[in-house]
Formats: C-alpha cells, structure tokens, sequence
C-alpha cells in the first residue's frame, strides 16, 4: 500500500469521524486526558512519517468510564537525523446513558529533540533528548496548554530503558475554568526477543500527580511487537492501573506502517 492510498484511507475515516460528530452535540462527552505513556528515544530518520495506531476496549471506575480507544494515535516524521516532529491524541467512545459519547485528549504538537548520543568503551549507549510543544484544544475543550518531557536513554545488548519527568498543562474545559496540569514521571522499556530482529517485549510505568482536580495516576502496560516487514509492525498490550478513578484493565491492538516522504 502507497502513501498516498493511505493517507486517503485515513482522511476519509477522519471526515466520518467529524460528520458523526457534527450530527448531535449531544455525542460529545467532557474532556478525557489519556493516561500517561512514557516515551521513547527513537528518532524517525528525515524523510520517514511513521504512524501508530493502537484500538482497544479499557476498563474504568465510575468516574472514568467503561471506554474504547479508537484511536489512540501518534504521528512522527523525521525532520534531521536529531529532529522530528510528534502529533498524538486520542479519541475515546463511552456508554453514558441510553447514547454513546465521544471524548478525546489534546492534540500534542511536540518537537523531539536528540541532544546527546553515545557509546562508551564498553559498548553501551547513552542518550539525551526532550520534548516539547503545544497541547491543543479538541472537542469541548478550551485555550492552549503545553507539555515538556525530560528523556534519558540507556541501551546494553539491545535493550533500551528511558527514563521520562516533566509536565503537561492541557485545555481547560470551560472558559473560565482552570487548566489542569500535571506532573508525570516513567520508563519506556524495549527488548527483543529473537535473534532475528522479528519480535520484542514493551513495557512502561507511568505516573501522574495532578496539581488540579483530576486523578493522581499509576499505570503499567506490557506488550509485544512483530516486526511484518521494515515499514510495518503490528503489536498487542495490555494495560493494568493502580489508583481510583482511572483507567483499570484494557487491551490495544496496534498497527504502525511508515513511509518514505523523501
């Protein structure tokens, strides 16, 4: 499949997903932040756009919800060889009622930043990077906000562990109402699994400390990736969180193509 089959493959599930919402405003729910996913070290070579995206029912308390990621995305493409450009959100369908609900995270428009890599003599890898960017209003959300991650990378015998810390401030959601910010801290961790290149194990622990009235947060997920092809990857995770009034139990299907731009 081209990149351009692909990309008219998602707009048109884009322009469905807006004209179900434009149909009643009745579908749109209050506004859901995510939980936390710790982030990687890995950067897009320029040129190369990388889409992931991952479906799948999570299980909620009453405050959170019963809900279906549909989905939870993030869009890369690689500007240098130390730069790239990140877009994630997600969009979420819970029961509420007699009628479903849409919701959805802000759109986080961040620049990752590569500041330091290195092998020492002994053949371990340590990296330095951030990111940073704006977090923009969706659906029933006001203002802007801003998220800025801290990212340390160590990699021996081809696993890698990345330590996350920073913060996230998102739309309000009214106009006079306050921006909820929160502190988050993490660790993405990446093993492969046969000799081959094929197959490796995820996981991460995140954190959240919310300074407004939202939900502290402590999540962990594990999951595996197979490797269909060098531009395709498909992968299976599974989500256990820890505190009240936050995403329990869920599971995600995921799918990443990639595509050469230039």
């Amino acid at each position: 499949m081209g990149v351009q089959s692909f990309l008219r493959g998602a707009q048109s599930v884009l322009a469905g997903l807006l004209a179900f919402l434009a149909s009643t405003s009745s579908a749109i729910g209050s506004p859901k932040a995510r939980h936390f996913e710790p982030d990687d070290l890995e950067l897009e070579h320029a040129g190369v756009l990388d889409f992931d995206f991952q479906v799948g029912p999570l299980l909620g308390t009453s405050a959170s919800q019963n809900h279906l990621s549909l989905p939870d995305f993030e869009i890369g493409l690689g500007l240098t060889r130390q730069v790239e450009l990140d877009v994630s959100s997600t969009v979420s369908l819970a029961e509420r009622g007699v009628s479903p609900r849409v919701s959805s995270d802000a759109l986080w428009v961040a620049v990752k930043l590569g500041l330091f890599d290195s092998v020492d003599g002994a053949g371990d890898r340590w990296a330095l990077g951030v990111e940073l960017g704006p977090r923009l209003p969706t659906l029933a959300m006001f203002g802007v906000g801003y998220g800025a991650l801290g990212l340390f990378g160590f990699t021996r015998r081809g696993c890698t562990v990345v330590v996350n810390a920073g913060s996230f401030i998102d739309p309000a959601a009214g106009r006079a109402e306050p921006h909820p910010s929160r502190l988050v801290i993490g660790l993405d961790l990446n093993v492969p699994v046969d000799a081959g290149g094929r197959w490796s194990m995820q996981s991460e622990l995140g954190a959240a400390h919310s300074l407004s009235s939202d939900p502290d947060e402590l999540s962990f997920t594990l999951g595996a990736t197979y490797t269909v092809d060098p531009s395709l990857d498909v992968s299976l995770t599974a989500l256990a969180g820890f505190l009240p009034n936050t995403d329990h139990a869920g599971l995600l299907l995921g799918v990443s193509p990639q595509f050469g731009l230039w």
